[in-house]
């Protein structure tokens, strides 16, 4: 009989020490030593080969382990090909990525943006980086290995330069980092539109040459535009100048009303002529102050068919 484990890690955090209780019950479940699960993992010298020490450390709550071992670990406490080993597979891989989460979580490079806002190489790297980290920071190396695993290899220097934001990727490199980083395929799909986005930007299609229009959205300037409209109306809402059940447009529509309201006062109240200098003869005096008074009597009109009563009441 093998020496008694060692207890899961106190210190640990709750994720992952959830996975390393996770991994102690299959054990106990099969009734086998680690060195058991060890030769059920395969011959020592091939790739899927884990030693007694690496999954009894797995197990420990030390370390967050490579997702490898984890699902080694899971296959080595069952039945090759069940039904029961896909379903401790299956959970084993859903708490080493909460795990993963975890661990990765203070480290997040700044707050992550929504995909509507990546719109260059830079801020797609970026996004990339924290997509990695949340997939429990893979080196270069790892990265290769499971893209080239999933059918298209990425090296470990051009995956350096996409997720520094140097190059764009290719529709085909972008799907194999999604994959290795495990996206799910609706967040990949998005993933997808932001880059076809990106290139469109960075390679409008050329003008029709009769007739027709050309998106406007493709233009740098518009991009520009809706880069410095997002940044606005992120800092009204932190400032409370846009509310919590309004839109921007919203936010928008209620200043012209505002300012709309505003020189209407100002024409109704401001009983001041603004002259341009010159001398004019009682008969022009005359005549401009019956056309103001007339346009005011419209104008006031207007406003109190506008606006609510309360707010006519406080004017009067």
């Amino acid at each position: 009989m093998g020496r008694p484990a060692k207890p899961v890690n106190a210190r640990a955090r709750p994720r992952l020490r959830a996975l390393a209780a996770y991994l102690r019950q299959l054990k106990d479940e099969a009734d086998a030593t680690y060195a058991t699960l060890s030769e059920r993992t395969g011959p020592t010298d091939t790739p899927g080969y884990r030693g007694a020490s690496t999954l009894s450390q797995a197990a420990r709550g030390t370390h967050l382990p490579p997702i490898e071992t984890v699902l080694a670990y899971a296959r080595a406490a069952g039945d090759p090909g069940s039904r029961a080993v896909q379903q401790r597979e299956a959970t084993a891989r859903k708490l080493w990525k909460a795990a993963a989460i975890e661990k990765a979580r203070p480290h997040l490079p700044g707050r992550g943006l929504r995909t509507r806002q990546v719109r260059t190489p830079a801020s797609l790297g970026q996004a990339l980086t924290r997509l990695r980290a949340r997939a429990g920071q893979p080196s270069y190396s790892a990265i290769e290995r499971a893209t080239d695993a999933g059918g298209h290899r990425v090296p470990r220097s051009t995956a350096h330069l996409i997720l520094g934001g140097d190059i764009l990727p290719s529709r085909e490199q972008m799907a194999a980092l999604l994959n290795a980083f495990d996206v799910t395929a609706a967040a990949a799909a998005e993933w997808h539109t932001v880059l076809d986005r990106i290139e469109h930007r960075l390679h409008p299609p050329p003008p029709p040459a009769r007739g027709g229009y050309t998106c406007a959205d493709g233009d740098p300037a518009v991009q520009e535009y809706l880069e410095r409209r997002e940044r606005d109306e992120e800092i009204k809402r932190r400032t409370g100048q846009i509310h919590l059940d309004e839109t921007y447009e919203d936010y928008e529509e209620r200043m012209r009303e505002r300012a709309y309201r505003q020189a209407a006062d100002d024409w109704l109240y401001n009983d001041e002529p603004e002259g341009d200098g010159e001398p004019e003869d009682e008969a022009e005096r005359q005549a401009r102050a019956a056309e103001q008074a007339a346009f005011r009597a419209q104008l006031k009109a207007m406003v109190e068919r506008a606006a609510p009563a309360g707010e006519v009441a406080d004017h009067a």
